[in-house]
């Protein structure tokens, strides 16, 4: 009877102790995967709300400012969160979307439950489908247009930009993610979808499969980081963990196994510079991958995760248009493989 007590008693301890760590584990994982593109502070700003403005204006490309427009939208709409009844036009949430805007740039992004569905009302998930929006409609290359397309107010483009701007020139300084991206194998909240293969969305991004591995997700979420720059052959320090204008073709499937943690001597060839696609062709284990393929050739390479391929040459209309890395269908495999490179595929082991 004792022996029974003193083990229920132990598990009363212990249990709670186990929940407060495993809490404690996902934040600082939380914290260290952040890959923050914006400062640590900023007056006026609330300090909870700070981590998500940055991530999502990481995860949507939405520049080194994007965190400061998205909180001067939610304070102009919802004073951050504290008024999220119904707008006279029908607008709804923490970012007061309208209906039809949410239904086609909805993302579920809260971390404290993701598989939940999107909820307009939920922060995260507001604010990441806010940067979701914002970037389709011409963020960050043209603010005016994409803040006019959030709302069609000549007074609410000049006040967002405005507040975003006091907000820039305000905030302090934070430690970064190296280089502003994730460190390596850390995922990225952004678009998501159900299975386990990605889907291209109408805005370029790719939405990350939720039954994929962690590894297979951050490549995608690297990927994403990388859609919207252009093609050059240029090498410089440090293109593995900085986000550049441009890469070629190895450039950017060493940035996406970079990221992914999946870094190899033929991928960072030093100072995180990425190497050449003859490199490739004896990167990691022979043969095609279950989730992840590496193709290469003396002349070029590109990659496939979770049945999408990222590439420098384009079988298919892109979004974004112009040259650069970009997310294309599997269904260009065939033509790519038929264009008189020869071809070797690899792949990650285990993956």
């Amino acid at each position: 009877m004792r022996r029974v007590f003193v083990l229920a008693l132990a598990l009363t301890i212990l249990l709670p102790l186990v929940a407060v760590l495993l809490a404690f584990a996902a934040a600082t994982s939380q914290a260290q995967c952040a890959g923050a593109v914006g400062p640590g502070s900023a007056p006026g700003v609330p300090a909870n709300l700070l981590a998500i403005y940055e991530q999502a204006a990481g995860s949507y490309q939405l520049g080194p400012s994007g965190w400061a427009y998205l909180a001067a939208i939610n304070q102009i709409e919802t004073s951050f969160g504290h008024n999220l009844s119904v707008s006279t036009a029908g607008a709804i949430g923490w970012m007061q979307i309208m209906p039809a805007t949410w239904a086609q740039y909805r993302v579920s992004a809260d971390p404290a439950d993701p598989d939940a569905p999107p909820d307009p009302d939920d922060p995260w998930d507001a604010i990441f489908t806010a940067a979701r929006y914002l970037h389709a409609s011409g963020a960050p290359g043209d603010w005016p247009t994409a803040l006019y397309a959030y709302n069609h107010a000549g007074w609410y483009v000049a006040e967002a930009m405005q507040l975003a701007q006091h907000y820039a020139q305000t905030a302090g300084t934070a430690v970064p993610a190296i280089g502003g991206v994730p460190p390596p194998g850390c995922v990225t909240p952004g678009p998501t979808t159900p299975g386990a293969t990605a889907q291209i969305l109408p805005d370029g991004l790719a939405a990350v499969p939720q039954d994929a591995p962690a590894q297979v997700q951050a490549a995608i979420a690297a990927g994403n980081r990388i859609i919207d720059t252009s093609y050059s052959q240029e090498r410089q320090p440090n293109m593995l963990t900085t986000v550049m204008s441009s890469y070629d073709c190895s450039g950017a499937t060493d940035f996406v196994l970079y990221n992914a943690g999946l870094n190899t001597p033929q991928v960072d060839v030093g100072n995180r510079i990425a190497g050449d696609s003859t490199l490739l062709e004896t990167y990691g284990d022979p043969g095609p991958g279950h989730w992840i393929t590496v193709y290469a050739s003396a002349n070029h390479a590109f990659i496939q995760i979770a049945g999408i391929v990222l590439d420098t040459a384009h079988w298919t209309p892109t979004t974004p248009t112009g040259s650069g890395p970009r997310w294309q269908p599997a269904s260009i495999l065939p033509s790519q493989l038929a264009d008189g490179n020869t071809w070797t595929q690899r792949h990650p082991p285990g993956l």
